[in-house]
């Protein structure tokens, strides 16, 4: 049985330590960095960022909880390249679009310039993420674990 929990546990070391996990566990830290600002008041272009901020954090959290736990097994009908692919360049599309909209106060209230930056930032991280996918996807390659679930090749006999 110990076998067996060194090896989840390795899965969970080994995602956390690919490119993905990595860029994910930035991207959570970006969000909460960058939605704190815009917390307090209520105005449309502080709201449209608060929501993207929200939006991002939550899926983004089920993503990492999927990919950690190796969920992404379990539910095969999901194209998980492509979800993620998909995911990415949506939310970096509507970043970009929410750092310019907070860009517009922050002339107002250096908080917001701080929130602009790590919106921008956020957008780098899922646009990078995102070519990552791309390229995943246009090679073929399997995802760094993906080998680990893979059914084991039979030996030749030469």
């Amino acid at each position: 049985m110990s076998g067996s929990s060194s090896g989840y546990c390795n899965h969970v070391v080994d995602y956390i330590k690919s490119v993905p996990g990595i860029l994910k566990m930035i991207e959570l830290a970006i969000i909460l960095c960058g939605a704190a600002p815009t917390i307090s008041g209520s105005s449309g272009n502080k709201g449209f960022f608060l929501f993207v901020s929200i939006l991002a954090l939550i899926l983004t959290f089920v993503l990492f909880i999927i990919f950690i736990f190796n969920l992404n097994v379990l539910c095969i009908i999901i194209p998980w390249k492509y979800t993620e692919l998909g995911w990415c360049a949506f939310i970096a599309l509507f970043y970009f679009i929410a750092s310019i909209v907070i860009a517009t106060i922050a002339r107002y209230d250096g908080a917001y310039g701080g929130a602009t930056f790590f919106g921008f930032a956020a957008f780098l991280t899922y646009t990078a993420e995102a070519v990552y996918h791309f390229l995943i996807i246009r090679t073929d390659a399997p995802p760094p674990s993906a080998d680990r679930y893979s059914t084991p090749q039979q030996p030749t006999n030469n």
